[in-house]
């Protein structure tokens, strides 16, 4: 048999294991089942075709461009979803802040929101510097993708100023996420100063934008469910191009972000234990909820049981309480928002040969932290996290799919990680308005 004829063979199968994917779908097999199946058969059937192709160039370009088409469509489904995604779920996140009346909650909110915030830039930058320890990408081959980004790092001025929302239109054909995420808070914030005097004119633009969020979420949905079939396809294009040295790169992945959220996790414990809360105490009231987040791997559904830690267990503000897990469940994931993003970031540079200096990781800690506004809350979380990420430094989104098969592991500690920063950064900010309470009765009694 010709070797044009088996790359053939290897397109009829591939389509096999397409519709027998769908018909697993059809029949009810739950989502990660069908991802880790698309992605042990990828591997599997990417390097079978390179053993029995190898050195046919033709042969294995024209699987290639099979593997290429359901791949490739996959990712452009995928950037389709950041621009609707990050602009209606930031501007409506910003237009919440104003249910909550109170002059002194709001102080709260805001110090909650901005501690959250620049935890998920620190977590980013611990990702990035695990990722490099653990050299993440290397020996790995996208094919297909060009080894140049599409656009260069130009100095932190030149990409700050890069980032400013000239022309939101233009942002959003290009695809620069953050220069959109920012021109978003300042939409949000203006409706939000509105509606402090104008509530009826602006109602019509907020019932707009929440339908607008809950259209896109379900949009979300619906490509989020395609997952498997991109999976397969690109498994099987990178095993084909580079054998079983992609699958290693992906338990090495594995290993890489667990180590990178305990560092996370540590970190959460050392800030609690600056405010005179002690790791123990901390672990003996937290370990419910944090083995619910675990386990369910959804923060959404955790968030009666991290509401009711923060209220009953810790003692935390009511108010506060109920905050900080509802909107801690929309913005700010240290993990999924933080390290996830940064340490694809490490893999797809590395890849790429590009260098990974210091400069490079603040700029993604900052990126990270300003788009996780934007995309927490939502089907495919982390996946649109690092599509955010990924579009803005003009590298390639398929790194994505290349680790999605192990995903289903890595969202169980992401959540977990998640949840424990919303929980260790209501606390944080619970015991240090104590003290400010403290200190201004002591103040007053004093005078």
């Amino acid at each position: 048999m010709s070797a044009l004829v088996l790359s053939k063979v290897y397109i009829v199968i591939f389509i096999a294991l397409l519709l027998a994917l769908y018909v697993l779908q059809r029949k009810g097999m739950k989502f990660n089942g069908l991802v880790l199946i698309a992605l042990v058969v990828g591997v599997v059937l990417g390097a079978l075709a390179r053993f029995s192709l190898v050195g046919e160039s033709e042969a294995m370009a024209d699987l290639s461009s099979a593997f290429h088409l359901i791949g490739a469509g996959y990712i452009d489904l995928l950037k389709m979803l950041v621009i609707p995604l990050v602009f209606t779920s930031l501007v409506s996140a910003l237009l919440s802040l104003s249910d909550k009346g109170a002059a002194n909650f709001r102080a709260s909110a805001i110090r909650f929101v901005a501690m959250l915030l620049i935890l998920t830039g620190i977590s980013a930058g611990i990702g990035m510097l695990v990722g490099k320890v653990f050299n993440l990408g290397a020996g790995l081959v996208i094919p297909g993708v060009d080894l140049q980004p599409s656009h260069h790092y130009t100095g932190v001025v030149d990409t700050i100023l890069g980032m400013l929302p000239t022309n939101p239109i233009a942002a959003m054909a290009s695809g620069n996420a953050a220069a959109l995420a920012l021109f978003s808070i300042f939409i949000g914030a203006a409706a939000l100063v509105v509606k402090k005097s104008k509530v009826a004119d602006v109602k019509p633009f907020e019932s707009f934008i929440q339908s607008a969020f809950e259209i896109s979420k379900q949009l979300a949905r619906f490509v989020v469910a395609l997952t498997p079939y991109g999976v397969l396809a690109l498994i099987a294009n990178v095993a084909s191009a580079t054998g079983a040295s992609s699958l290693l790169s992906v338990l090495s992945y594995l290993v890489a972000i667990y180590v990178a959220m305990a560092i996370v996790f540590a970190l959460h414990l050392v800030i609690l234990a600056t405010q005179g809360v002690s790791p123990a105490y901390y672990l003996k009231n937290a370990y419910k909820a944090l083995l619910v987040a675990f386990t369910t791997r959804s923060s959404f559904g955790t968030l009666p049981v991290t509401e009711e830690t923060l209220r009953q267990k810790f003692k935390v503000h009511p108010d506060l309480a109920t905050f900080a897990p509802t909107i801690g469940s929309s913005i700010g994931f240290n993990a999924c928002a933080g390290v996830f993003p940064a340490m694809l970031v490490v893999m797809a540079m590395t890849i790429m040969h590009q260098p990974i200096t210091w400069q490079i990781i603040m700029m993604v800690m900052f990126i990270n932290a300003i788009a996780s506004l934007g995309i927490s809350g939502i089907p495919g979380t982390a996946s649109i996290a690092a599509a955010v990420t990924l579009s803005t430094l003009g590298l390639p989104y398929a790194i994505i799919a290349i680790v999605q098969g192990v995903d289903p592991i890595v969202d169980m500690g992401r959540t977990a990680t998640n949840v424990n920063g919303v929980m260790a950064t209501a606390l944080t900010v619970d015991k240090y308005l104590e003290k400010e309470e403290s200190n201004s009765v002591a103040e007053v009694q004093a005078v």
